[in-house]
């Protein structure tokens, strides 16, 4: 009897020895196919989106709608995109460039994996530095949004650099029912980068091992901001060239007035 019970308690010593320890759950990055004993090290790939959301007013704002003016104009816009680069808080990096394009892409500016908790706060720049603004856009890592084939129109043909902003529509100036103005801001070079910087930001659990930002770009505070309201039946394009800049610099404060985290 005493012997039968040695064994049995020999035995479950071994059992309980060999168990290997480790992380069992099979939706884990570190999932340990030989591992029979979960011990809690269990890690888990974090997708980070950001999410920037046009608003016109207190209206969503969807492209090829009409929405009205400070001045009583009936506007459309049918473009909006831009580039963001160097987001990053200290030393972490979340992503070198992210471009939006409100027409192909919908409202996501990026998705990327990391740690949210690293991403209280992010600076990064509306444009892209002067490096990188002047680089061989074909030189650019193929998943990159800077890339030629991922920039497409957002880099001049004619010139060297990137488009930062881009924002293009028509406007009726007269109250005739007919759209009199194509109105284009094209916004680039060195002189237009701006640069953000967004503090205490709120990631919040938008699926299991995501987390997500949703910023708001108001373009109603765009066209009539306070201290440059555009007025788009004299002012409705800027490619950024030597006779533009003035506009072109109402156009950058603006964006970046209208852009809220």
């Amino acid at each position: 009897m005493y012997r039968i019970l040695f064994l049995f308690i020999c035995f479950s010593i071994c059992a309980s020895s060999c168990k290997k320890k480790g992380c069992t759950d099979t939706a884990a990055e570190n999932y340990n196919t030989n591992a029979t004993d979960d011990n809690g090290s269990c890690s888990y790939t974090q997708v980070l989106k950001i999410n920037i959301n046009p608003l016109y007013g207190s209206d969503k704002l969807f492209l090829d709608s009409i929405y009205t003016s400070q001045e009583g104009y009936q506007v459309k816009f049918s473009q909006l995109s831009f580039y963001l680069t160097s987001l990053n808080n200290d030393q972490d990096t979340l992503k070198t460039a992210a471009l939006y394009d409100y027409r192909i892409k919908g409202v996501e500016l990026l998705e990327t994996t990391g740690d949210y908790t690293k991403f209280s706060n992010l600076n990064g720049i509306i444009g892209l530095d002067s490096i990188s603004n002047h680089s061989d856009p074909s030189g650019f890592d193929n998943s990159s949004d800077l890339n030629i084939s991922n920039a497409g129109l957002m880099h001049w043909s004619w010139n060297t650099g990137y488009i930062f902003l881009n924002i293009e529509g028509k406007v009726d100036t007269l109250g005739t029912g007919v759209f009199d103005h194509n109105f284009s801001f094209h916004i680039g070079t060195d002189a237009f980068r701006g640069n953000f910087n967004f503090s205490n930001l709120n990631w919040t659990l938008s699926h299991e091992n995501e987390h997500s930002l949703n910023w708001s770009l108001d373009l109603f505070e765009f066209l009539n901001g306070d201290s440059n309201p555009i007025d788009l039946k004299d002012e409705f394009i800027t490619h950024t060239s030597s006779n533009q800049l003035v506009l072109a610099g109402k156009v950058a404060v603006n964006f970046k007035n209208a852009l809220i985290p």
